[in-house]
């Protein structure tokens, strides 16, 4: 298991014990010790590990638990969903906008960055009537995505590529377009 999938592991751990106090705060993102906390973020860590085939005992007991919190508190989860992708989208506009001007974002900044585009993703499936205001918004970036990069290999681990496929995930799939031609 890869240091990231641990962490996942870790997340999903501690959220149960974060999530009623962090959808009563007005935090979008809580910072813990070892992580920063979010509706979204417990959204990607459970897919990761489902994705990876990691989902045992401990970790489905987790997500009853989350589930069981996200149903007591539907109002304040729709809230910090909400919020948290129009943060998201905010920031994912900046990068790309930024990368567009600047060739010399590496890589590494992007694998890191289309973390926030896929919590957009898995907030948006998790209640698509918050995000449906930001649908314009969010295809003029992927534009600026796919004039910017190509296609390649999938970015994060192998483990969890099954998870995320290509024709949902596209994005997954990229690098920038003066990486690929400069090798």
């Amino acid at each position: 298991m890869t240091e990231m999938l641990k962490r996942d592991v870790e997340y999903l751990k501690a959220s149960p014990s974060e999530l009623e106090a962090y959808l009563l705060s007005h935090d979008i993102i809580r910072q813990l010790p070892d992580f920063s906390f979010s509706a979204g973020g417990i959204l990607l860590a459970y897919k990761r590990l489902e994705s990876a085939s990691l989902i045992n005992e401990q970790v489905e007991a987790n997500w009853k638990e989350i589930q069981t919190i996200r149903d007591h508190w539907k109002t304040a989860w729709a809230t910090k969903c909400h919020q948290e992708y129009k943060m998201r989208l905010r920031q994912w506009g900046d990068f790309i906008l930024g990368f567009a001007s600047d060739k010399n974002e590496p890589s590494t900044a992007f694998r890191h960055q289309v973390r926030n585009r896929v919590i957009m993703h898995l907030l948006d499936s998790s209640n698509p009537a918050i995000t449906a205001e930001f649908a314009e918004s969010i295809q003029r970036k992927d534009k600026i995505l796919d004039k910017y990069s190509v296609e390649n290999d999938f970015v994060w681990e192998k483990e969890v590529q099954p998870g995320f496929p290509r024709e949902d995930y596209w994005y997954l799939y990229r690098v920038m377009r003066y990486e690929k031609d400069g090798k």
